[in-house]
């Protein structure tokens, strides 16, 4: 008797996904995902067995990866608030997608097992398998993003804590949602040319900030908006890159608004705007009848932030951040000048450790 575990990792099973639906929310409005890579990106998309696009589908959710950095462009899904389930089992751990090369995909032994004496990388889903457990098929679909071209190395304390409170909060909000309850997400790496190479496998350039990009009915007609993290900090401490490197930091817009989506309890340090976004990864996240939440250039969030001491430190720090505020004693006292903020060369330090 074949499992859905069996089922959920089958060759046969993926090549008949029909992955993310552009016209999940409304059949009048379609939101490809194809769109969000552009041309000159595409020619980093693996051969795959069974689609002539590049594109791997699983079950409402498609994923463009890309095959140079051998983590993800963008994962693309759907959830619906209603039908979330419960009881979802976890695989025991990840596996290659057969439909492309296992030699453009990490692998545990090969990659994530090299440096044993911390816990960074944790193996970090881009499409959760709590966000994907809804429906008659929660299984199958948790099962399938285990996948590793779904996932990107993450620092344990970004993927096991703001980044999977992000990943709660939007499905709390699907679910809360007072009518259509259907939502669509796109999330990824945000890959740079100066990522820098990791100290225990060159090749490999570790991508610093990540991204989610939520589209939402409202009243008012379908809304977006985008929220972006980071570990670098975290990076940095345990000597995770080849070449030290100083810290960086992000800059980020102050969220405003009410209503889905606008109490996230990190708003006003995580969440930027949609035209920010696109200009930071040289992705496209706009699609007609889709209108993006308005976040403003609010200079009092784009700040230099001081380095975090030790964990003690950061819980008297995190109470600000709780509020959504930067508290000042993570500020430096230096304002970031017209030709850093016009070039977005600060970038806010949003790492919570």
């Amino acid at each position: 008797m074949t499992t859905l575990k069996a089922t959920a990792f089958s060759k046969q099973a993926l090549l008949n996904c029909q992955g993310f639906d552009p016209t999940f929310i409304d059949t009048t409005t379609r939101i490809a995902f194809e769109t969000i890579l552009p041309s000159e990106a595409k020619k980093d998309l693996p051969e795959v067995n069974g689609n002539r696009k590049g594109v791997l589908h699983y079950t409402n959710l498609s994923v463009l990866y890309n095959a140079q950095r051998r983590v993800p462009f963008v994962s693309a899904y759907n959830i619906d608030g209603r039908k979330k389930a419960t009881g979802i089992k976890r695989p025991g751990g990840f596996a290659a997608d057969p439909r492309i090369d296992t030699d453009i995909q990490l692998s545990e032994d090969g990659f994530y097992h090299l440096r044993t004496d911390i816990t960074e990388f944790e193996i970090g889903h881009m499409a959760a398998n709590n966000e994907m457990a809804w429906g008659s098929d929660a299984q199958i679909k948790a099962y399938q993003t285990f996948h590793f071209p779904n996932s990107v190395p993450q620092a344990e304390n970004l993927n096991t804590g703001i980044w999977r409170s992000l990943e709660s909060y939007i499905m709390n909000e699907a679910i809360s949602l007072k009518s259509n309850k259907r939502i669509c997400v796109f999330t990824g790496p945000l890959l740079a040319k100066n990522d820098p190479a990791y100290v225990l496998a060159p090749s490999f350039n570790i991508p610093l900030l990540f991204y989610k990009v939520i589209i939402f009915p409202t009243p008012q007609g379908l809304k977006s908006t985008a929220f972006v993290m980071s570990h670098e900090q975290r990076m940095i401490e345990h000597g995770m890159f080849l070449i030290p490197r100083r810290l960086v930091m992000i800059e980020s817009d102050e969220g405003v608004g009410r209503g889905p989506f606008a109490d996230f309890r990190y708003r006003k340090v995580f969440q930027v705007g949609i035209k920010y976004l696109e200009d930071l990864t040289g992705l496209n996240f706009t699609w007609r009848g889709v209108k993006a939440i308005k976040v403003p250039h609010d200079k009092n969030q784009v700040m230099k932030i001081r380095k975090i001491k030790n964990a003690a430190d950061a819980k008297t720090a995190s109470k600000g951040l709780l509020t959504g505020e930067v508290p000042e004693s993570l500020l430096i006292d230096e304002d970031p000048t017209p030709a850093e903020l016009r070039n977005k060369k600060y970038k806010l330090n949003i790492a919570l450790e």
